[in-house]
């Protein structure tokens, strides 16, 4: 008689949803300030991997391996973004964020050529005037100069002259300013807070100890659709964690049905 294959499907799938958040690590492997959610994601994995050395059986003639030791544990994350927040693209450019405040009259001088653009620092919210230094009526916009988010534009037909000195004032938007490659890398710690629906939502939480994150591939700034933006790093031992039985790398949580 055939019975076929009869024990009970513990099968669990997995469809993925959540959020991951980023927390900069201190030299202890200590969290410092709150957990970042990193925004929209398309995917997030981990590679893991063994390196291990084996001793050949060199004596019964075997040709097979006597003994095998594993040397080495390592695990490569990766995670492609859909946003571009910019506490995040901070930590990905290995750089600093400031936070600047508005400033209402905000002054430069630029040298100006006709048919080309003059950059001010920063991005303009409203122009107040444009003066070529050394005259007392201030240029004519739409004549003279054409403004745009960050530059004035001068037309073939402006009052200036190739090489003019500009005495622009402006009000300066506020901005967060990222100034990349600040710093030699980044390590964070990552927690994903999510919920399996294949498996009646039921919640899961993943937390990867320490990351030393990879520095941007790329920074694209040109698109037709939603860019991506590729997150890469190396799972590394955390200090931080101590105690018998507690990885040192990672940890994962399956709520279970009672």
């Amino acid at each position: 008689m055939s019975h076929g294959f009869n024990s009970p499907d513990n099968t669990i799938g997995w469809i993925g949803n959540g959020g991951a958040m980023f927390e900069l690590l201190d030299s202890n492997d200590e969290p410092v300030g709150g957990a970042v959610f990193v925004g929209q994601a398309s995917s997030a994995s981990v590679a893991l991997s063994t390196d291990k050395v084996e001793m050949m059986d060199m004596t019964y003639g075997t040709l097979g391996v006597a003994q095998s030791k594993v040397i080495k544990s390592s695990g490569d994350f990766s995670m492609t973004l859909k946003s571009y927040n910019p506490d995040i693209l901070a930590i990905l450019l290995f750089g600093d964020l400031y936070k600047d405040a508005a400033v209402p009259g905000a002054t430069a001088s630029v040298k100006a050529f006709k048919q080309s653009n003059a950059i001010v620092p920063g991005i303009i919210t409203t122009l107040t005037s444009a003066t070529i230094r050394g005259e007392a009526e201030p240029l004519i916009e739409g004549q003279d100069y054409v403004v745009s988010d960050g530059s004035l534009y001068f037309p073939k037909t402006s009052a200036i002259q190739d090489g003019d000195v500009i005495d622009v004032v402006y009000e300066k938007a506020a901005v967060r300013r990222i100034e990349g490659f600040t710093n030699t890398g980044k390590n964070v710690r990552i927690t994903f807070d999510g919920r399996n629906i294949a498996a009646d939502d039921a919640p899961v939480k993943v937390v990867y100890h320490k990351v030393s994150l990879s520095p941007a591939a790329q920074r694209q700034l040109l698109s037709s659709d939603y860019a991506d933006q590729e997150i890469k790093g190396t799972l590394l031992v955390s200090k931080a964690v101590t105690g018998a039985g507690l990885s040192k790398l990672f940890v994962e949580e399956h709520v279970t049905a009672a």
